[in-house]
């Protein structure tokens, strides 16, 4: 591991082809919550948070999950970070079982789950040397400099109850890291910030990858922010992971589907000449034309309105977003 006094060359995820290894990889991991004392014998009915959840991470990548409330991606972060006990399944981190050697896989992990606590009367100095102090001791100079990093140097010696939400989450984040982990867990890391406390969040993520070789897993509602961020994405729903999908992937659509914006002077008549000679669906509203192209064949459609005499004004793909994936994949 690297001291966050040094940076290391930035690192590029690998493909998640059959190839690459996986850094953390989670496999058929199942939780069912029972009541009372049906719990300790796991027999019972209760209701299913994980159902044989089964995804790899790579080293380097940002990976994000994505689901609606009681989805399941709480249960799986505090499954994969030793609090939630699975009912069956694995999970491993660079090459460490959590199960036969939860120290040594706990001790490469740096988790921030929901909003982080300290004593508002004390200051963040105080907060961050005595959970050091609980971790065996670190020294100043690593506190310094992760204090630098997470831009709290001015604030860091006032009382944690004056600060802001975004203040407490960059101080939440000191935490998590101090011990250099290689794996950095954040549950839910920009809920309730401002715009302002989302770029902080954002960047400080962006920087632990790119300059300090940090891999992140890590959930939020926060759509935009998700496809800014993320390598890759795993969509979860009902306990079960729908899909896993790369930025390119969602940017493309399912099944190869892009939409094509093409503005004319002619739509209802483009329309009917795009549908006769590709068979697409299209749409008009006003002078725009909306095709649903299957393959990418957009410059023969191009080629085909021209020929016909029809006027282009503009003629683009529109990029797709997190939120359309998500509605096609949870509808």
């Amino acid at each position: 591991m690297q001291d966050f006094s040094e940076k290391v060359p930035a690192v590029v995820a690998e493909s998640p082809g059959a190839e690459a290894t996986p850094f953390l990889a989670v496999n058929g991991v199942r939780k069912v919550f029972r009541k009372g004392f049906l719990r300790f014998f796991g027999k019972g009915e209760g209701i299913t948070a994980l159902d044989d959840v089964s995804l790899t991470v790579n080293k380097g990548e940002i990976f994000g999950l994505l689901g609606p409330n009681g989805a399941g991606k709480s249960t799986l972060i505090k499954v994969v970070t030793g609090i939630v006990v699975p009912d069956k399944g694995s999970v491993s981190l660079n090459g460490t079982d959590l199960k036969t050697d939860k120290v040594g896989f706990m001790s490469q992990v740096g988790a921030q789950i929901e909003t982080p606590v300290f004593f508002n009367k004390r200051s963040g100095w105080w907060n961050l040397c005595y959970l050091a102090d609980l971790q065996g001791g670190l020294p100043q100079q690593r506190l310094r400099d992760i204090v630098e990093l997470v831009g709290l140097t001015d604030r860091i010696n006032t009382r944690v109850g004056t600060y802001s939400m975004g203040m407490r989450q960059r101080l939440g984040l000191a935490q998590a890291i101090m011990h250099k982990p290689s794996l950095l867990i954040l549950d839910e890391p920009i809920n309730g910030l401002d715009p302002d406390g989302i770029a902080q969040i954002r960047d400080l993520i962006l920087r632990l990858r790119n300059e300090y070789g940090t891999t992140v897993l890590f959930s939020s509602h926060i759509l935009g922010e998700m496809q800014v961020l993320c390598d890759r994405v795993a969509f979860i729903a009902g306990g079960r992971v729908v899909a896993v999908k790369t930025r390119e992937e969602i940017e493309r659509g399912l099944g190869d589907v892009a939409v094509l914006c093409v503005v004319c002077d002619e739509p209802n008549r483009a329309a009917a000449l795009v549908t006769e000679k590709f068979g697409y669906r299209t749409k008009v509203q006003g002078t725009a034309l909306y095709v649903e192209v299957k393959g990418g064949n957009t410059a023969g459609i191009n080629r085909m309105l021209i020929e016909n005499g029809i006027s282009v004004v503009s003629f683009n793909v529109k990029t797709r977003t997190l939120e359309d994936m998500y509605k096609e994949l949870t509808r």
